[in-house]
């Protein structure tokens, strides 16, 4: 999924704001960090007392491939005209670094709710709201998530959003002090009470991995939730430090971009860390040169085969929107495994794993010569231990750099 920016096209937000929680807070035209499609904006946002409503602005345009050819049933492809959009009722809106704070999706109006769909032909505007749970007063930046990309699916999903959402003014009350209770002399001293966090969290930094200097990056956490599988959680450590609030004894997949850096991926691993506890992570990020390499940690397979797994796809489209980025650079996928079985089969394995992700490279509209393959079957382990963690390390999918 390729994120788009969107640098302050100073689309300036205007606040209309009531003194109480219990009237309307309206924003115009809320300033969005970020958003996955640039032809749906956000217009305008109303705080009620019982809804964060969500007004859209979708413009259909004939430069653009279809969205959504759901049913096969017309349009579908590139250069195609008319499209089939909808909304997803297991959107959510959350704050961000805690993606266990959720607003759920209530309605939505002038737009069709999945699995239903609505045709819109090519030049046609849609302007359509959705409902979701009152934000809790105080949030005044939240992530929308719809979904992850799949099957030709697009979601819109917009990260920091700004909105006025102040916390109500209260005064505080005075309370007379209640007498304490009398204390047998020979009675236990009482014991104070002590509040634990229920989440864990995680501070980080993100260092150039050569000269081990803090990078301004972007981190985007996948977080397991209950109603459709992922929620994608994204940050920036505009000073390579970070934090995030998630729920222990879990373990995060999280993927890391920098501009002048190979993206980088790995896991957050809480499965041993209780909560109110915290961890602390450094993320290395290689700058792009010409011979260095990076492992692709969530690029995954079947045992013995080379059918990429769905859940591989995440990874390599981040790939593709780094080379999408980087139009000059030319790089080599290369194939290992561990060193159990025929040394032949071995080698043959590690090269249809390699050329299976040029394909999805080139599937993605890289241009074919960019991406070479190798299979270097066991030569080149990284680890020479015989226990399953370390042969897993030498069964991996590593892109080296050969041109820029």
């Amino acid at each position: 999924m390729k994120t788009q920016l969107l640098i302050a096209v100073l689309s300036v937000a205007w606040w209309v704001v009531t003194p109480t929680f219990g009237q309307k807070i309206t924003t115009m035209r809320p300033y969005v960090q970020e958003q996955t499609r640039d032809y749906v904006e956000i217009t305008k946002i109303e705080l009620t007392n019982d809804y964060t409503i969500i007004y859209f602005s979708y413009e259909n345009t004939r430069q653009r491939p279809s969205l959504f050819d759901l049913f096969g049933n017309g349009d579908g492809g590139s250069g195609a005209t008319n499209e089939n959009i909808q909304i997803d009722p297991k959107s959510r809106l959350y704050e961000p670094q805690n993606v266990n704070k959720k607003f759920r999706f209530i309605k939505a109006e002038g737009i069709a709710i999945s699995p239903e769909n609505q045709r819109v032909y090519v030049g046609d505007r849609v302007k359509f709201v959705v409902y979701f749970e009152r934000l809790t007063p105080g949030i005044e930046v939240f992530d929308m998530y719809e979904g992850k990309d799949y099957k030709g699916f697009q979601f819109w999903n917009f990260y920091g959003i700004h909105i006025k959402n102040p916390k109500p003014k209260t005064k505080p009350q005075p309370t007379k002090p209640k007498p304490e209770p009398p204390i047998a002399a020979d009675a236990p001293l009482p014991v104070p009470s002590t509040t634990v966090s229920t989440l864990a969290t995680v501070r980080g930094t993100v260092l150039n991995a050569k000269t081990k200097q803090p990078v301004a990056a972007k981190i985007n956490c996948v977080v397991p939730n209950d109603d459709n599988g992922f929620d994608s959680l994204q940050l920036s450590a505009s000073s390579g430090k970070f934090k995030l609030s998630l729920a222990p004894n879990q373990r995060y997949n999280y993927a890391v971009s920098a501009k002048g850096y190979l993206p980088a991926s790995g896991v957050f691993d809480l499965s041993k860390t209780a909560g109110g506890q915290e961890s602390n992570v450094e993320i290395l990020l290689t700058p792009v040169a010409v011979g260095e390499a990076i492992t692709l940690n969530n690029v995954y397979f079947d045992v013995a085969k080379f059918e990429l797994l769905p859940t591989s796809y995440a990874e390599l489209d981040r790939l593709v929107s780094f080379m999408q980025d980087s139009p000059k650079v030319e790089v080599r996928v290369e194939g290992h495994t561990d060193n159990l079985g025929d040394f032949d089969e071995n080698v043959k394995l590690s090269l249809n794993r390699a050329d299976a992700v040029k394909q999805y490279l080139v599937g993605k509209g890289i241009a074919v010569g960019r991406v070479q393959t190798k299979g270097y079957g066991p030569t080149r382990p990284v680890s020479k231990g015989t226990s399953e963690t370390e042969r897993r390390r030498n069964r991996r999918v590593e892109l080296a750099i050969l041109k820029l």
